[in-house]
């Protein structure tokens, strides 16, 4: 195993109609740690086909599963079409309304026209264009455009401090839950995510698979989540920063300060967090990055954040190679210089065996300018703790789970390595030759409670 020293995780959005494996492998060999599949736009069946593809290049790498949640977004739209800034169009969740002579939006949610009131902004694509709800008109909104624009189909609608009564869960995304219960996919990600409610509904349908344990991801899209974030993390494994849907459903001067709230609140709850959106969005189009993106990606880390996430970038962008080396090399050299940076070094506030045996082995570690961590200590507990501590270096640890093995794959700092057999010289046979010199030192945990520093060659 070629051992990556980058510390900091990359996700990368894998799209069905972008997903060769000649394409998968470069991607992968790139950096990317997690593959995020998004079922907005894909179906099971072509879902199943990009898992066997990753699985085909990459065996241990974690998969995550994106469930829709309750979001909106644009129905029926067979053409894209312009809307101009100055003139009325009509939202409505009644596919069958159209209004003589006037465009008509349709979404996918049937009750929408009923539970917008006017007033109301209405955002199109994480806020591209603007709408003012002007007029109730039967099953439709009259609204003003605000500015001009091209509406496409199964974009993003949002409505800023208007509560829509949506399911946690729709009949799609159940579904997909349950095809990831059949399928063993180590990651769920569920999108809007409000409330402990909406994690419970998750667990009601993953129970149905026994030994199926899928760590998930909550999305925190908006104030609801935001203000709950606790009780979120306490049924969660970990948070995404979705700052897409986040930005089009709070006042954007307040998004700086909720991304480091969030961040801040995984890191003591020892739960992994990802930041996401628009992070190298340029790069979908040009292969370099504006001055802006680079520092968010240092931004993220410094914050704190565990990984830092592309979508479009990887998706369908035109540089997706580029932007994963570009992201890994920023993150690379931010990493080696957060001793003379002024960051948020927030800790673990939880009170374990694991969690106070990893402050020691990570503190030890830094202390001796070690260069690697090596835990062949089957313990997920344990893992994540080291994680949760921010170790100042990558921490190899063995999982005889190949499920574990993905999963621990987005945690910070960890290097999981599959081994049936868990022990110190299976791990050590599984290492290419010439990773570490004889003279590098490392911190072997050799049990809980129980760990050393060595120079590697006397590991020999």
């Amino acid at each position: 195993m070629k051992i990556n020293f980058r510390k900091t995780k990359i996700l990368g959005k894998i799209a069905d109609n972008k997903s060769e494996v000649d394409f998968l492998k470069s991607l992968f060999d790139a950096g990317v740690d997690v593959a995020w599949l998004n079922t907005a736009h894909q179906g099971e069946d072509d879902t199943k086909q990009v898992i066997e593809r990753i699985r085909s290049v990459a065996p241990h790498m974690g998969i995550m599963i994106d469930t829709k949640g309750p979001e909106v977004r644009t129905k029926g739209v067979e053409e894209p079409f312009t809307v101009t800034a100055g003139e009325h169009v009509y939202f409505s969740g009644n596919t069958e309304y159209k209004k003589e002579g006037a465009v008509t939006i349709h979404v996918d949610y049937p009750n929408f026209h009923n539970e917008v009131p006017v007033g109301t902004v209405i955002l199109y694509d994480d806020a591209i264009i603007g709408f003012t709800v002007v007029e109730k008109e039967g099953d439709a909104l009259k609204c003003l455009v605000q500015n001009s624009g091209t509406i496409k189909k199964k974009k993003s609608i949002n409505t800023p401090n208007v509560h829509i009564e949506l399911p946690a869960l729709t009949e799609k995304d159940k579904g997909f839950i349950r095809f990831c219960g059949t399928h063993n996919v180590e990651y769920i990600i569920h999108s809007f995510v409000r409330g402990k409610q909406d994690l419970m509904d998750i667990k009601e349908i993953t129970d149905q698979f026994p030994g199926y344990k899928p760590f998930v991801v909550s999305k925190l899209e908006n104030r609801e989540g935001f203000d709950n974030v606790e009780e979120i993390l306490d049924n969660s494994e970990g948070l995404m920063v979705a700052r897409g849907d986040l930005g089009a459903e709070v006042p954007l001067k307040e998004m700086p300060f909720m991304q480091k709230k969030m961040v801040e609140a995984a890191i003591k709850k020892g739960k992994s967090c990802v930041v996401a959106t628009q992070v190298l969005d340029s790069m979908i189009k040009n292969p370099r990055p504006t001055r802006a993106e680079v520092l968010d990606i240092a931004n993220a880390i410094l914050d704190g954040s565990g990984a830092v996430s592309m979508s479009g970038e990887t998706a369908y962008g035109d540089y997706p190679i580029e932007a994963t080396t570009l992201m890994g090399d920023v993150m690379s050299y931010t990493e080696s210089k957060l001793e003379e940076l002024t960051h948020y070094p927030h800790t673990p506030t939880v009170q374990t065996p694991e969690f106070e045996f990893a402050k020691q082995v990570v503190a030890k570690a830094k202390k001796a300018g070690a260069k690697a961590i090596l835990a062949p200590v089957d313990n997920e507990n344990l893992h994540i703790a080291l994680s949760a501590w921010r170790p100042s270096c990558v921490a190899v640890v063995g999982s005889s789970s190949e499920t574990l093995t993905r999963q621990l794959g987005l945690y910070y700092a960890l290097r999981p390595m599959y081994l049936p057999e868990v022990t110190l010289g299976a791990m050590l046979a599984n290492i290419d030759a010439g990773t570490f010199a004889a003279d590098d030192v490392v911190t072997v945990v050799t049990a809980l409670g129980e760990y050393k520093t060595v120079h590697f060659s006397e590991l020999a």
